[in-house]
């Protein structure tokens, strides 16, 4: 898988932000212990205030159940009579809160009573309240609904002189009453206390009282009414908000269900701010740090890398005098600044040195070629004096003149390449350019660039003037209208086709014997291109196929596709 190519600070960057990820982690752990810690308090809480409305519940009812207590053993109370009911209206005025007092027998008939609706004195005919009251003192109904409005019901025993249960004192408190002691209670905002019976129906609930009062509890909470043990709970509030719960079950000697709830949202308050405030200090921490990360890494590290940089672009642009100018020292970018220059300096005096190496190659070639131009001249002085007085054509003379001045211009070729090596192009003008005429030329060249090795240059340069001096003697060149096409190609397993396609000239014959020309044709090309000669003496024209080996080549060539039909022609001919 190819990296990402990444610039240097984006590199930077990367590293500050991974740099930042422990901090960040230790940021995120510490948020959440915080969370876990309130929950439990606000938990620890919740409970603290169920327990805490409990206890005042109970003192507002221990309140009622000595009031009762001491109606139960008021004198004349349990005797029917106006003293009685006189009384009784007397208390009803001095307590509003309680809705009915009801002086009973032991089978629940009323003796004297604030009211005398029978609706109001059905509870204590009630066997399950009898049975109650019988077993203890006071004791802590149900919800009931009675004339004034729903209320309370509470019982307490009424007994005589000697300790003998004589009937029950029956009192209802208006709820109304208890919604008002629940309002005067300090409340945190957004919180709330619910007061339900045994059965689970609601008998006090603030805030909204007017909307729960008389519902059932869900089922679903039914369990924490009716269960032994206190305990906490967060849950999604009928109201809105979702509330972590204390609560305190009817099972206790109170025989009321407590529940006291804080909204989550502002118990957490304070944690969230903290974790806003920490996010936004984490955010901008992180963005200066990103900021001094870019700024300190554009001045230490990216200025230095681009100085090496710069340095390295000027000198392979031509400007071979810059250098990066770090002086050594325990910086590493001063280090590989002094090791470039060091390097450059090294590649500066190698460059130095191979140009006075080619100046003086050049030298050397130019004095060879004027000494091999020399010998050559020598060579053909020496050949016409010699050759003065003998029986020698004149023709075979300028041959011989001819083919050494092909050879000092193939030489000529080579030398100023400042090779060892040559286009085989330039070899052809070379050899063929005497034979060319400027105004009409009649010699066509047709093929891809290969290159030769000296030594297959030259022999194929020497080649060519011979055919052109046969054409120019015998064959097409000795006609006006005469013509030649050479053209070669580079084959898929590296050999050269070469041919020589004469047209437009007289008709030619297939010589009877084989001249000097030929046999030096085919053992030059044999000796240095490796190759195979064919001559087909066609009527219209001479061909010459040239098949030259690999070893011919300067160097391993791609084959060529060209479109040179004559080539696949000589080739195939039989």
């Amino acid at each position: 898988m190819k990296a990402p190519s990444l610039s240097l600070s984006h590199r930077l960057l990367l590293l500050t932000a991974v740099a930042l990820l422990p901090a960040l982690a230790i940021l995120g752990f510490n948020e959440f212990s915080l969370r876990k810690a309130r929950e439990a308090e606000v938990h620890a809480q919740a409970l603290r205030m169920s327990e805490q409305a409990s206890l005042e519940l109970e003192r507002i009812l221990a309140g009622a159940a000595a009031l009762m207590i001491a109606v139960a053993n008021a004198p004349g109370v349990g005797e029917s009579g106006d003293n009685c009911r006189a009384y009784m209206d007397r208390l009803s005025a001095l307590l509003p809160q309680v809705s009915l007092l009801n002086i009973t027998d032991l089978d629940g008939q009323s003796v004297c009573a604030t009211s005398g609706r029978p609706e109001d004195l059905r509870p204590a005919l009630s066997a399950p309240v009898r049975a109650a009251l019988a077993d203890k003192m006071f004791a802590v109904g149900e919800y009931t609904l009675v004339t004034a409005g729903p209320a309370l019901l509470m019982g307490t025993q009424r007994t005589a002189a000697d300790g003998s249960l004589q009937g029950f004192v029956i009192a209802t408190i208006g709820l109304d009453y208890l919604g008002s002691v629940l309002k005067e209670r300090p409340f945190a905002q957004g919180s709330a206390i619910t007061i339900a019976d045994r059965n689970g129906i609601i008998i006090a609930r603030e805030p909204l009282p007017e909307r729960f009062v008389g519902m059932k509890v869900p089922d679903e909470y039914m369990s924490r009414i009716t269960g032994l043990a206190a305990g906490t709970m967060q849950i999604m509030s009928p109201d809105g908000p979702e509330r972590i719960v204390g609560y305190q079950p009817a099972t206790r000697p109170l025989g009321l269900y407590v529940s006291t709830g804080i909204p989550v949202l502002e118990a957490m308050a304070p944690i969230n701010e903290a974790t806003l405030r920490g996010v936004l200090l984490a955010g901008i921490g992180g963005v200066l740090a990103m900021l001094l990360a870019l700024i300190i890494g554009r001045r230490f590290i990216r200025r230095p890398v681009l100085r090496l940089l710069s340095t390295i672009h000027a000198w392979r642009a031509g400007n071979h005098t810059a250098r990066t100018g770090m002086l050594p020292g325990r910086a590493e970018f001063h280090q590989v600044g002094q090791a470039i220059d060091n390097l450059l300096d090294e590649l500066d005096r190698r460059q130095t040195a191979q140009l006075e190496a080619e100046q003086h190659r050049d030298l050397l070639a130019r004095e060879l070629d004027h000494r091999i131009k020399n010998l050559l001249a020598t060579v053909q002085a020496v050949a016409r004096q010699s050759f003065r007085d003998a029986q020698t054509a004149e023709t075979a003379l300028q041959a011989f003149y001819g083919r050494l001045a092909v050879m000092a211009d193939a030489h000529k070729l080579l030398t100023a390449q400042q090779n060892e090596s040559a286009d085989i192009e330039a070899v052809i003008r070379t050899a063929i350019d005497p034979f060319s005429g400027s105004e009409h030329p009649r010699l066509g060249l047709s093929g891809p660039s290969v290159q030769l090795h000296a030594k297959a240059a030259l022999s194929l340069a020497m080649a060519l003037h011979e055919l052109c001096t046969n054409a120019t003697k015998y064959g097409a060149l000795s006609s006006e209208t005469g013509r030649v096409d050479i053209g070669w190609a580079l084959t898929d397993d590296h050999k050269i086709l070469m041919t020589w396609r004469e047209s437009g000239g007289p008709p030619i014959n297939p010589p009877e014997t084989r001249g000097f020309g030929s046999r030096m044709i085919e053992r030059a090309l044999a000796a240095d291109l490796g190759a195979t000669v064919m001559f087909d003496y066609a009527p219209d024209g001479l061909i010459c196929t040239i098949v030259a080996a690999e070893t011919a080549l300067a160097d391993r060539q791609q084959p060529s596709a060209g479109p040179f039909e004559p080539v696949r022609a000589a080739v195939q001919r039989p």
